[in-house]
């Protein structure tokens, strides 16, 4: 029993390590108030990205998608990213962001916090520029009222 116990404890570790790995790869946040304020400081939205590292789905999308070049420019450019574990983060972010879906984007409006936009589940990079232009445009519709 304790040769379990320590193999899932062993397991665990390397799972809670990748997504920060990712996140210091690609200059994510890992916290979520630390990366709102940063939003509301620069005036831009903040790119909430749900994971898990258990999930294949969620590293493929991290390994395909978010890391291309092209892709993580303009999310750089644009937003103020943070990358949450759905189960391992629980509580250090808005329940109202947990999806049951995964992985999930919200594009979050960092003066009230409310989603602009979001994408659940993987998509591809030419997929996740467009939803990009989509939440960019509905954003500057929503600064312009």
């Amino acid at each position: 029993m304790k040769i379990f116990i320590l193999l899932f404890i062993f397991l665990a570790s390397l799972w809670s390590a990748q997504i920060d790995d990712f996140a210091s790869t690609v200059d994510y946040k890992r916290d979520y108030n630390t990366a709102l304020k940063i939003a509301k400081q620069e005036n831009k939205m903040l790119m909430l990205v749900v994971v898990a590292d258990y999930c294949p789905w969620s590293k493929k999308f991290e390994n395909k998608t978010l890391k291309n070049d092209s892709v993580s420019t303009l999310i750089n450019e644009n937003f103020i990213p943070v990358i949450i574990d759905k189960h391992r983060d629980e509580g250090s972010y808005p329940k109202m962001y947990k999806s049951p879906l995964i992985p999930a984007i919200f594009f979050i409006d960092p003066s009230s916090e409310q989603s602009v936009h979001k994408s659940l589940s993987y998509t591809k990079k030419r997929e996740l520029i467009y939803t990009i232009d989509e939440a960019i445009k509905l954003f500057k519709v929503k600064q312009n009222d």
